[in-house]
């Protein structure tokens, strides 16, 4: 007769706070008894707060306090491009003011039509 072995497939549910510096982090199985024991070991996860922004970037917060701090460091808003700098941006700059500038003195003379670039 042949051995038979049983096979136990546990898959895990992982809930950390996104505030920076928050140490508060929760794993345990994706059970019903599971998710009760972690509870019970880390009460903050009755009250989790999700985050989600409309450009669908998703946040998890363990209180208040964490929401609120992460609020204040701006984590909700959207992130800058920055442009690039170089030796050549200022150039570009100084070209792109001149042109304006020569366009603005263009429509305040009356003249008709205006040559950019």
């Amino acid at each position: 007769m042949e051995d038979q072995l049983s096979t136990i497939v546990l898959q895990f549910v992982t809930i950390s706070c996104d505030a920076p510096e928050c140490p508060s982090t929760a794993t345990f199985a994706q059970t019903a008894e599971g998710e009760a024991a972690a509870i019970q070991a880390n009460p903050w996860l009755t009250s989790v707060r999700f985050v989600n922004t409309p450009d669908q970037r998703k946040y998890i917060y363990c209180s208040d306090e964490c929401e609120i701090n992460a609020t204040g460091l701006g984590q909700h808003n959207k992130k800058q491009i920055v442009a690039p700098t170089g030796p050549n941006t200022v150039d570009l700059e100084a070209q792109a003011a001149a042109r304006a500038k020569a366009a603005t003195e263009a429509l305040k003379s009356g003249q008709g039509k205006v040559v950019l670039g």
